[in-house]
């Protein structure tokens, strides 16, 4: 029997521990956590916590999605899954709000279900639907339990768990720039950490823009 779906914000000890018992070449961040660099960062701040990694994914329309297919948006990146019964919907909300809000710009939202078993192209199409979401400027992406969760971790650092009483993930919004930098990440839950995600991403949709794009 599935367990009940839950999620959580994990800390960054856990988090570093999880990275660690991978494989590919994602790494903590170094320095981050309570003695290194904030990993929120105000609007401004040139905090910049490195490259993504490329990544071989499905969005919900079957078709397959790289970094290079990404490139040059400001983007938002989270990890939820469809049948959850904890915080994901609040995440969904959360990303929802951002859409709206961020609506004048050429920023990207971008979910990863960390259940791709059960999270199909067709269900996550349905699941955009339910949610609110703009098939133009939001996507949503599954492929095989190794590459997502080697993504999710080691590209994201954002921990996943499965336990006999279901998923447990890590609730934060990631934020990259233009050139597929990881700028920050914010608690998907928290209305003030929105907030403070939502005048990230106006920097990061400045910062780098074409003419056209910054007017």
């Amino acid at each position: 029997m599935r367990g009940r779906g839950t999620a959580r914000r994990l800390p960054w000890g856990a988090l570093a521990l999880a990275l660690l018992g991978g494989c590919a070449e994602g790494q903590p961040v170094e320095g981050a956590g309570s003695s290194g660099p904030r990993t929120d960062p105000l609007p401004e701040d040139a905090a910049d916590f490195g490259p993504l990694p490329d990544f071989l994914l499905v969005d919900e329309r079957g078709e397959t999605v790289t970094l290079a297919d990404l490139a040059g948006h400001p983007l938002v990146l989270g990890a939820l899954f469809s049948t959850c019964a904890g915080p994901c919907p609040s995440i969904a909300r959360s990303l929802k709000r951002l859409q709206d809000d961020l609506a004048g710009t050429d920023v990207r939202l971008v979910v990863v279900s960390v259940d791709p078993e059960v999270d199909t192209p067709e269900i996550l199409a349905h699941y955009a639907l339910r949610v609110g979401a703009d098939p133009a400027r939001w996507t949503f992406l599954t492929g095989t339990e190794v590459a997502v969760r080697a993504f999710v971790q080691q590209g994201l650092f954002l921990a996943v768990e499965r336990a006999s009483e279901g998923l447990t993930h890590d609730t934060r919004l990631l934020a990259v720039d233009r050139r597929g930098h990881r700028r920050g990440w914010y608690t998907g839950t928290d209305e003030h950490q929105i907030e403070r995600l939502r005048r990230r991403m106006l920097f990061l949709a400045a910062e780098g823009a074409a003419p056209e794009e910054s007017r």
